[in-house]
């Protein structure tokens, strides 16, 4: 009786979460007049792709995607590379102010992006980054959250493993290629994952950095697309919505097998 209630529970909790998704994806297909008609359906009467086409169409979606996937890639693949070689760095290292540094990542767990916009936005224009993809990228090479993950995870390393490839000769270039980077695939495949979703999903550094079109990433050019129109185009909005989506779960179905592995061996304790 407890097993049948619990998953009851789960299976409501489940129909909320996916109904506004399931809505939205549905609206896409739906005329401008049936999103406006009331009630809500919940099945689209004449199922069109006028919103995709408009989205396609008008808002130069081929070009916002390019720079969504340039800036979105880019990043995590030096996102993971520098949390990887930190973790390793600060989990297995001796060097004196490890532990120091330690604390200092812990800090910065706390720090939110709202608090250092303005000095972001000062060194981002200092260093002539505006109107630039790198732009994007450079400031979100660094996240907390991932290095934070790289160092727990690192410690639960053999040490045994790492003195023997020492004693066989190995230098620790040789060690993190050879050794770490393939027993991390579980850390890399949460990273991957994380770090992309940031990247893809984030609206505030491009609102800030970009202003030039050409440069718009998916989630600035949504932003946009209500102020072109007399009326809010909700069908055309709901169906960019849908495509932006797409990538990140490919994302999440590739690395899903590693994903949880690595978030509870990075994450359990500190």
């Amino acid at each position: 009786m407890a097993k049948f209630i619990k998953w009851f529970f789960l299976i409501v909790a489940l129909i909320f979460y996916m109904l506004p998704v399931y809505y939205s994806i549905a609206s896409s297909f739906k005329s401008l007049k049936e999103v406006y008609s009331y009630p809500p359906s919940i099945f689209p009467k004449s199922p069109t792709l006028d919103g995709y086409r408009e989205a396609i169409k008008n808002q130069e979606l081929l070009t916002y995607l390019k720079n969504t996937i340039f800036v979105a890639t880019t990043a995590t693949v030096i996102t993971v590379l520098v949390c990887v070689m930190g973790g390793y760095g600060l989990a297995k290292g001796t060097f004196v102010s490890r532990i120091a540094l330690n604390r200092l990542i812990v800090m910065t767990l706390f720090v939110t992006a709202q608090v250092i916009m303005v000095p972001l936005f000062v060194v981002i224009r200092r260093l002539e980054l505006i109107n630039s993809l790198w732009g994007l990228i450079l400031p979100a090479i660094y996240t907390p959250t991932g290095m934070f993950t790289a160092i727990q995870y690192m410690k639960d390393m053999p040490d045994e493993l790492l003195e023997s490839a020492k004693i066989d000769g190995a230098n620790e270039w040789q060690i993190f290629w050879r050794i770490v980077m393939p027993l991390s695939k579980p850390l890399i495949a949460a990273l991957c994952i994380f770090s992309f979703t940031w990247r893809w999903n984030d609206f505030v550094l491009p609102l800030l950095v970009v202003n030039r079109r050409s440069l718009y990433t998916l989630q600035l050019a949504l932003a946009v697309i209500q102020g072109e129109y007399g009326g809010v185009p909700w069908n055309t909005i709901l169906a960019f919505s849908t495509l932006t989506i797409i990538p990140t779960l490919v994302i999440f179905l590739v690395f899903q097998k590693f994903f949880m592995k690595g978030i509870m061996a990075g994450g359990l304790k500190y």
